[in-house]
């Protein structure tokens, strides 16, 4: 009988960042400082292509794509190697890392069993709304339901496809199908635990939102909370760099609190790591 429970897995990473606060707390430094540096590449990179383009719009233009490139990536890669520590943190916590931190083969694995799982899951999805559309083309109430039933079919395949990125660090091997066989007859579970995940980082979510909310009025006044990131830099350059800094503050947070779940669900269906 599995000893997979939905609802300790989906609390995994709130026990993470009560047992291991400190180690959350160096990501979250490590994350500030590896996107200032990712900020001084992408300014350097835009002095030295400015004086080179034609007008304004095309600068603006060559501006958001080198900003898409370094900040967009360079923040991907950033939390790839994050998810790497925690898995190290909470699998092989004796490994040498600076925070559990590396760079190397097991992050490597990690990407590339991500990109697989991405690869695969994200056609079932877009397979089952087209599914949908197409009944809908028939009736409404034929296209919802097999919407409903599709999309949960495809959800489900998803999450059994969940555990490839914790087996590549873990075990050191890229395996789909050994991910989509440990977790045979889970799905229910599986699902279980997704959707009280989803309902736990909605109610984080909320209540950040209020204390941003909150402190960024106090700070500046409830009358422009309503700006945009744009106007926000212009007019209150404080309250912007505070709602930066508590997005790269939250994002190891969020991190956590999403990913440990799948190293439990991982324990608990594979034999001899059992907590």
């Amino acid at each position: 009988m599995s000893s997979l429970s939905p609802s300790d897995a989906a609390l995994e990473g709130f026990q993470v960042l009560k047992g291991h606060w400190r180690a959350v707390v160096g990501w979250a430094g490590f994350q500030i400082v590896a996107m200032v540096a990712l900020l001084v590449v992408f300014f350097v990179l835009l002095l030295g292509v400015v004086p080179f383009t034609g007008s304004r719009d095309a600068a603006s233009a060559l501006g958001g794509s080198i900003a898409a490139v370094v900040l967009g990536v360079g923040g991907g890669l950033v939390q790839l190697v994050i998810l790497t520590g925690l898995y190290r943190l909470l699998l092989t916590p004796d490994a040498p890392g600076f925070m559990h931190l590396r760079v190397g083969k097991d992050e490597l694995r990690v990407f590339g069993a991500a990109l697989l799982t991405a690869a695969v899951a994200l056609p079932l999805m877009a397979a089952a709304i087209l599914l949908g559309w197409a009944a809908s083309r028939v009736s409404g109430w034929l296209g919802f339901g097999v919407l409903s039933a599709a999309l949960l079919a495809a959800y489900a395949a998803a999450l059994r496809l969940g555990l490839t990125p914790v087996i590549a660090f873990a075990e050191q091997r890229i395996d789909l199908m050994e991910s989509w066989r440990r977790t045979r007859g889970q799905s229910w579970r599986l699902i279980g635990m997704a959707v009280l995940l989803l309902c736990l980082i909605g109610v984080v979510v909320v209540i950040t939102w209020l204390a941003v909310f909150l402190v960024g009025g106090l700070m500046t006044g409830f009358q422009d909370l309503d700006l945009t990131d744009r106007e926000t830099l212009s007019a209150h350059p404080a309250r912007f760099v505070f709602q930066a800094i508590v997005e790269l503050v939250l994002a190891p947070v969020f991190l956590v609190i999403g990913q440990a779940p799948w190293v439990a669900v991982y324990k608990a269906l594979t034999p001899g790591r059992a907590a």
